[in-house]
């Protein structure tokens, strides 16, 4: 089956075709079987997929593809200082529960006691104590 015969028989499927091309085809389909039967399983899926009902796509739909395409809504910066933020708002939050529970649990009110660093006694460091003991 010759390829410009198929092409023109799936073009005559969605657009009619100018006089010269139509003859054409008419003529390729009395003396082909194969674009024959091509054509007859063409206009069966054409019809099931009618039955169906649905509709794939809304109308204007690659239209507003590429308008999004060529005028994107977000720059890339811009989504990834949204993203910085949303993790920097995560972190304070961690950041200040964190620094609540060891206020909570310390004997003393200082820098040390509210990120719960622990400084080890020399002698611990001497004679290879676990320091957080």
């Amino acid at each position: 089956m010759n390829r410009s015969f198929t092409n023109l028989l799936l073009r005559s499927l969605d657009v009619p075709l100018p006089e010269k091309d139509r003859r054409t085809l008419e003529e390729a389909l009395r003396n082909s079987p194969e674009l024959r039967a091509a054509h007859t399983e063409f206009m069966d899926l054409r019809s099931a997929l009618r039955s169906t009902g649905h509709e794939s796509l809304n109308p204007f739909f690659a239209e507003r593809v590429m308008e999004r395409l060529r005028h994107p809504r977000v720059s890339i910066e811009e989504f990834y200082l949204s993203v910085f933020r949303f993790i920097a708002a995560a972190a304070a939050v961690v950041v200040i529960v964190c620094g609540a529970y060891n206020l909570s649990r310390a004997d003393a009110l200082g820098f040390d006691s509210v990120f719960g660093f622990h400084h080890p006694t020399f002698q611990q460091v001497l004679t290879l104590e676990a320091p957080f003991e």
